[in-house]
């Protein structure tokens, strides 16, 4: 039995046209999901099954490599050329301090992984809002991508099965496989959903029932003998569902129920205009310009991300909410370098032969490999970046000298000049070696040796505030000691039931890593326990634990401290940095000539408080502690500036920098110095 080719679909093109805009509009101006990649799965499922099922009623059987093979012709160039532009562009942008995330990106989205990538990281779609990768919206092509090869080995397995069954209805089978696996994955996505939405929204599995309803509708449904007054019912009301998919309630969460809105405006679209039905929607659809846009559709949804986060490089004002304007300049952008792009990439196909006319189909390949020696040469690179950029920080000579700095910063704001801020801001120890929370396994990984320390041991207990003095701790201690690192991320090194409260049930890892810390302490002895954690649980938002939070926070490392002393193991405590506003403000401040007041961070009445509280309690048991508030605000202004002397303090709203904790080598060495030679 041959399969008949199906009638042109100009009607598809349109579809495809009106979900690219979609997306690309709902991402510039609204940073939501519009449903618009809802309707690629739907759409792509229905053209898949069909195209499968021809090729199963014309041979009997499924070329796997050979459908494989034209679906990386059709998709590999363009994804090529965007990764190629877009992971050159970014790696400069982004400088060597962030090469591993950038290699990361490029190798996920090569390999069509991406959607992994993101459900591991746990990135929320939505609440991200602009502040997401250049890479991101390669998730949806992942999931495509391995749900086309699934289908056509499921596909070729079954018919390479059931082939010699005399009876054997291929499309029947399939569809019930698909509606098997539409069945499943709804089932999967709605359990999931209930757990945690953000990873289900990129995952495969729970994504698969779009893509596997399309299959089934093209199998089944297309099938039916619709008249035409329905057909025309179901365009309309396809087009309906489609075009108001993205005013849905955001806090519907994606891909359960909410997410059938707009398949079924797809698949009502696609149902309408089949056997070439010419009802008014698929009249519009049709509409030439509509047609054209949806031949370089492809190229739209891949080039008006990236653009979009050019656009907030260059101008970051626009991070607040894009302008009219700015939005449908990015659109236009996108959709002249989706045709110019197009254009070239056949006129390279046409103009090149033999093996060269595989070289858009390999440059995905390729550039997955360049990915990979990215990642693996990575961490060496970032290092010396991130120690040559916080080195260049300029270093006051004494405390003295420093809170004259600071407040010199407070009375002039001015920009920064000299490291980074965000995520790239970190320290070696936390960017490249992980050890913001040091597990056992890496313990041995996050122990920094320094040649001529005889073996003699400092340690950085405490939360994520401990990382970040890890690299001006080693510069003041190199050669005098190793420096091991045993915090973990939210967790004080403290026994107060404080900690308790704020953490609830997540405070037993708490405790655990508090009892790995002694037990190490009681089989190595190390000269001395630096104690730094935040936990600046105080102020706005704290109210429910009460105005004696310190108190108790150092009622309960005290405890630790004499458990550390009968070990004769010597302890200092250095406050962490109290919370500050985010540098942004300051930032776009100075970007847009407006006055930088946004450039000191309030220090809140409860939170100074909280700081005497824990230095009394220190100060009755005798222990030993540094107060170091004013390392890094103006106390008798109750000021904290974001930048001291060119250098931003912190590099986001909780956490010191690489180039503001190295500005404090100095006092930090005027400390510790004495702590470890007696």
């Amino acid at each position: 039995m041959t399969a008949a080719a199906p009638p042109r679909r100009p009607d598809i093109q349109g579809l495809r046209a009106i979900a690219s805009l979609l997306v690309a509009s709902y991402h510039v101006w609204f940073g939501n999901v519009s449903g618009g990649v809802d309707v690629f799965f739907a759409l792509g499922g229905y053209l898949l099954a069909g195209s499968l099922m021809r090729q199963v009623e014309r041979t009997g059987r499924i070329d796997v490599l050979g459908q494989l093979r034209r679906t990386a012709k059709r998709l590999f160039p363009m994804a090529g050329l965007v990764l190629l532009v877009v992971g050159a562009s970014t790696a400069i942008a982004a400088g060597p301090l962030l090469i591993d995330r950038v290699a990361g990106d490029v190798l996920a989205s090569a390999t069509f992984s991406e959607n992994w990538r993101l459900a591991a990281s746990a990135t929320a779609y939505v609440d991200a809002g602009h502040a997401k990768s250049a890479f991101q919206h390669f998730w949806a092509m992942g999931v495509q991508a391995q749900f086309t090869v699934l289908c056509v080995v499921a596909v070729a397995g079954l018919a390479l099965l059931l082939r010699r069954r005399p009876r054997w209805d291929a499309r029947a089978s399939v569809a019930v496989l698909l509606a098997a696996v539409a069945a499943a994955s709804f089932a999967y996505a709605t359990a999931q959903l209930a757990l945690d939405p953000v990873p289900v929204y990129f995952d495969t599995f729970a994504r698969a029932w779009e893509l596997a309803l399309g299959g089934v509708a093209a199998l089944v449904l297309a099938r039916i003998p619709f008249g035409t007054a329905t057909r025309a019912a179901m365009g309309v009301a396809g087009l309906a569902l489609v075009l108001t998919a993205g005013l849905l309630p955001v806090e519907w969460a994606q891909p359960g129920l909410v997410s059938l809105w707009p398949v079924s405006g797809a698949l009502l679209i696609l149902l309408a205009g089949e056997g070439g039905a010419r009802g008014p929607v698929a009249r519009a659809l049709a509409w030439p310009p509509l047609v054209w846009l949806g031949g370089i559709s492809y190229g739209v949804y891949l080039w008006h991300w990236p653009l979009l986060k050019g656009l907030l490089v260059i101008d970051p004002a626009q991070a607040a909410g894009v302008g009219v304007v700015q939005g449908l300049a990015v659109l236009a952008a996108a959709i002249a370098i989706a045709w110019a792009s197009t254009r070239m990439l056949r006129a390279l196909g046409r103009a090149t032969r033999g093996s060269m006319r595989r070289a858009p189909i390999i440059a995905v390949p390729a550039l997955a490999a360049a990915a990979a020696i990215g990642i693996a040469i990575a961490p060496s690179v970032q290092e010396r970046a991130i120690v040559a950029q916080a080195s260049a920080a300029p270093q006051p000579g004494s405390q003295a000298e420093l809170e004259h700095w600071i407040a010199d910063a407070v009375d002039a704001p001015a920009p920064a000049t000299v490291g980074v801020v965000g995520e790239a801001g970190h320290s070696a120890e936390w960017l490249v070696h992980g050890c913001v929370t040091v597990e056992v396994s890496l313990e041995e990984r996050c122990r920094f040796e320094t040649p001529g320390s005889g073996g003699r041991e400092v340690w950085l207990v405490g939360d994520s505030q401990a990382v970040t003095l890890a690299l001006p701790v080693r510069k003041a201690l190199a050669g005098i000691a190793d420096v091991q690192l045993l915090g973990r991320a939210l967790c004080p090194f403290s026994a107060s039931s404080v900690v308790d409260e704020q953490l609830g049930e997540a405070a037993w890892v708490c405790d655990a890593q508090i009892e790995r810390v002694l037990e190490l302490a009681e089989q190595r002895r190390p000269e001395l326990v630096v104690i730094s954690y935040g936990a600046w649980w105080a102020g706005d938002g704290y109210e429910h634990l009460g105005d004696d939070v310190g108190r108790r926070l150092a009622t309960g490392t005290v405890e630790l401290v004499d458990r550390l002393a009968a070990l004769g193991v010597g302890t200092v405590w250095l406050d962490g940095p109290p919370p500050a506003a985010h540098i942004d403000g300051c930032m776009l401040a100075h970007a847009a000539g407006a006055p930088l007041d946004s450039c000191s961070s309030r220090l809140q009445p409860e939170q100074l408080q909280r700081h005497l509280q824990m230095h009394a309690v220190f100060e009755e048991a005798g222990a030993d502690a540094v107060d170091t508030l004013g390392w890094y605000c103006d106390v008798e202004r109750m000021l904290c500036p974001l930048v001291v002397r060119g250098v931003p303090t912190w590099t986001d709203e909780r956490h010191l920098g690489a180039a503001g904790a190295m500005q404090r080598v100095a006092v930090l060495m005027q400390e510790l110095l004495p702590r470890t030679k007696g």
